[in-house]
This record gives structure tokens, sequence and C-alpha cells, in this order.
């Protein structure tokens, strides 16, 4: 059954249309410098709106909204890497083919956004096509929010509903869980919410151990115990990224998470693991189905590659009428492309062992252990689409001073962590052997320019 403005004409108008957007964007294919006359009218855009935002930009990036693959051009005329997929949103790459349609079928609908009160079948489906996704778990619904920082407060909202009065979270060092008034307090860098008053009781726990894995499971077990003696009963759940991001990607093993997990069963504390950032971008489409974790979860967040974000959940924590709410559950694009996400990455060659992720990890990880200037460049290391190294010494300084030249050279990237502070990439999917082997030689060029 086709929804929104329908007929031959609009359909093939609407193919025509498709193939030329198309066609335009596959031109913009390497990277290239700035544009002597278009690098002043990007300055100028750029110190325009930081004096709006009222911040500094990280970089003089303005987009031209062309694009495709991992290329991206700039208002400068200048196309780069996007090896940050724009903070995380942008797995499959620019002008993604789905993108594309979702986008056009979007523009035949009667309203630009899909509100909860009032769905769609976009988001009916979606929701269907998401929950068969986790049918290995107990997760048996799913609840939309406007950003993964709003998914993470719909789960503590369900959890806190479900385990009154208590109220107590557990949580890890470096845990990054988003940027409201509750997740700041989850958050663990205390930068980010300097002078903010603390709404939840958080109680941080170091985390795995890269140094000493042997020691790593008895080392937690040993902290949840002293924690639980401490506080006692009064703990609703325990909230953890199985692959911490802001630290740099710091993930532990399938044993040590099973280990805290029946720890925290036994004491009757809930489960929720946010996928804010790992969602699909593991050897399987949730980073808890590629550790074996299936049979604890609670609650799940996700976001970010989708194009919308939302809460996971299972039946037993399925809250009263009126806890959860909201006017928005995403833009009709939004909603249209992550359907077309989703079926694209369970239905092709993404994951397993032998998968389109597990091979891009392969490659990157091989890659940093043959570059040419290992004492410049260090410590690479990733899980699945997710890959992060050391420069130099590896400080706040030098880091940002690297990023900012292979910006220059041709690759944006991201900083993560603190001592260390690492470069951070989120690979797009659509990298192929040639972009792999000019993206290895622009950070060895960068290295010998910068360190």
């Amino acid at each position: 059954m086709k929804f929104g403005a329908y007929s031959e004409q609009i359909e093939d108008s609407m193919n025509q249309l498709f193939s030329a957007i198309f066609l335009e964007q596959k031109t913009i294919d390497k990277i290239r410098p700035p544009q002597t006359e278009k690098k002043i009218i990007q300055n100028n855009l750029t110190q325009e709106y930081a004096k709006l935002k009222g911040q500094n930009l990280v970089y003089d990036y303005m987009s031209s909204g062309r694009g495709h693959g991992p290329f991206t051009e700039l208002v400068d005329g200048s196309v780069k890497y996007n090896l940050i997929g724009s903070m995380g949103v942008n797995l499959l790459g620019h002008s993604h083919p789905l993108y594309i349609r979702a986008h056009l079928e979007a523009a035949a609908c009667d309203s630009f956004t899909c509100g909860n009160l009032l769905s769609y079948p976009d988001a009916y489906e979606f929701s269907k096509n998401l929950i068969n996704s986790v049918q290995d778990s107990p997760l048996r619904h799913f609840w939309f929010s406007c950003s993964g920082s709003m998914a993470n407060d719909t789960a503590l909202k369900i959890l806190w509903q479900k385990m009154a009065p208590k109220r107590k979270i557990i949580a890890f060092e470096k845990a990054f869980a988003g940027r409201t008034i509750a997740q700041q307090n989850i958050t663990h860098n205390k930068a980010y919410s300097e002078n903010m008053p603390d709404f939840v009781e958080v109680f941080h726990l170091p985390f795995y151990d890269l140094e000493h894995p042997q020691e790593a499971i008895t080392k937690t077990l040993k902290d949840l115990d002293s924690l639980w003696e401490k506080e006692g009963d009064n703990f609703a759940a325990l909230n953890i990224e199985l692959i911490q991001g802001e630290a740099g990607f710091i993930w532990g093993t399938e044993d040590y998470y099973k280990a805290i997990f029946k720890w925290a069963k036994e004491k009757n504390i809930l489960i929720w693991i946010d996928e804010i950032q790992t969602f699909a971008r593991t050897k399987k489409l949730f980073a808890f189905q590629m550790f074996g974790l299936q049979e604890y979860v609670d609650v799940v967040t996700i976001g970010k590659a989708l194009q919308v974000c939302g809460t996971l959940y299972t039946d037993e924590l399925n809250p009263k009428p009126g806890l959860i709410g909201g006017t928005f559950n995403s833009s009709i694009a939004s909603i249209k492309v992550a359907n077309k996400i989703l079926n694209y990455l369970t239905t092709g060659p993404f994951y397993g062992e032998d998968g389109r992720i597990a091979l891009l990890e392969k490659e990157f990880l091989t890659r940093f252990l043959k570059i040419k200037v290992p004492e410049k460049i260090k410590n690479a290391r990733g899980i699945g689409s997710m890959i992060s190294f050391e420069v130099g010494n590896s400080s706040a300084d030098i880091t940002k001073k690297f990023l900012n030249a292979l910006f220059q050279n041709g690759i944006i990237a991201y900083s993560a962590g603190k001592n260390p502070t690492r470069i951070r990439f989120l690979l797009p999917l659509a990298l192929t052997d040639s972009h792999v082997n000019e993206i290895f030689s622009i950070i060895e060029t960068t290295a010998s320019e910068v360190l």
C-alpha cells in the first residue's frame, strides 16, 4: 500500500529527481583543497555562526550540502574524508541512495514531522522491525525520543518508576550519557556540568582495566561489593556503555560483562545498556548481542546511526500511562530512512566475523601495525567501525594540533579521552581499499609535518 501523495507521474518524477541528485552528488569523489574566493565566504560564515552560538567551532567547517560516500564538500570548495560521521550519525556515508529516497518520499507526505499522538505507518513499521531484531532478548517495546540524551532520560524514568523508592544509579568512570540535566550527572566528566546541581545520585566505579585484564573481573566485583555494603539495597539500575566512546573506545570481555550483570541480577538491580553510539557499529547489530548478553538486558537506548533515537525495554518495565510522552517522534524523512537503514543492515553483508564491519576493523588495525611512523602514531585499537589511536606524547595539546593539521590535509576526525587523549574515527561503511590507502598516506604525512 502506498502512503502520501502518489501517482505514476509523481513516481516517474521522483525517480528522475533521484537519479539527477545521485549522479550530481557522485561527482564529489576525491579530496581537494579550498578555493581562495570561497574560503573567505566560509570564514565569514563560521565566524558569524560562532558569534551566534557564543562558542568557538571545533573546525572552520560549513557544509555545502554536497558529498558522496566518505567525502563531504565544504562551502570553501574543499572536499574532505568525513571519518567522524558528523559525530556518529552518518554510518552509511554521504548522499547514500537510501537517504535521497527517504527525503523524496517524505516530500510526498502531508506533514514534516511524525507526532507521538497521531502517528504514521512508518513509525509502526520501524518499531516492528526493530523489535524483531531483538527477539533473542526480553526487549519487547520501543519508544521514540528526539535525541540520544532524551532516550536515556526515558530509560531513567522507566527504571525509577519500576524500582521506586530506589533511586541510586551505578555507572562507570569515563562514561558519557548525554547533555540533559539528568544525563550530565551520569556522565563522568564533570567539566561538562560545571556549576550544575546533582539531580541523580550516581556512583562511578572504575571500568574494565586494559592494563590488567586478568584482574578486571575480580576488581570490579570487589568495587561493587564495597559499594553495596556501604549504600545498601537502594540501587535502581546499573548503567553501562559496553564500549566507551568518550574514553577512546574501551571495552571489556564477555566474561567481564556477564560477571557484572549476574551480580546485579542477584541484587535485583536492573541492567541499562547505552548503545547510542555503538548501535550498528559492531560485528552484530547491537553490541549486547555481540557480547552474548541478551538474557540480561532490561533497557537499551539507541540513536545516531539510524537517524532516530529511542528506548527499548521489557514487558516488566512497561510504564504506567502518562510517564513517557512528547510531541515528536522524529521527522517523516528520518523515520523513513531509519526503516530503510535497518532493513539494509540486517539483510546485507555487514555483520558476523566475515561481515563488512569486521573486515573494516581488521583492515584499519592491520594498517596501523604497518604504519611508517610507529614512534609518532601508536596504541591503535578498535572494535567494528570504531577506531582510535594516539599521536606523539598523547597530550590534549598535541592531539588537537594533529587533528587541526589532519583537517587541513583532508580528514575530519575527533578526539576522545583524557590522559591519554586519543583520536577517534567513526568509519563510514562506504570506504573502499583505495580510500583506506589514501587515508593512511594522509595520516603518515600529517605525523611527519606535526610531530
